[in-house]
């Protein structure tokens, strides 16, 4: 991104709840949907 602007966030959220970068669940749940069609695709 060129340019980085930040919002502010609403009251009450704490500042370790923003993520700048890929959270880590992101790529389990990718994985995982991966794992899960393999399974179906060599079952049939």
């Amino acid at each position: 991104m060129a340019s980085k602007v930040t919002k502010e966030r609403p009251a009450g959220v704490p500042e370790e709840n923003v993520y700048d970068k890929l959270h880590w669940s992101i790529p389990i749940a990718l994985i995982a949907s991966a794992v899960a069609t393999y399974l179906i695709v060599m079952a049939g």
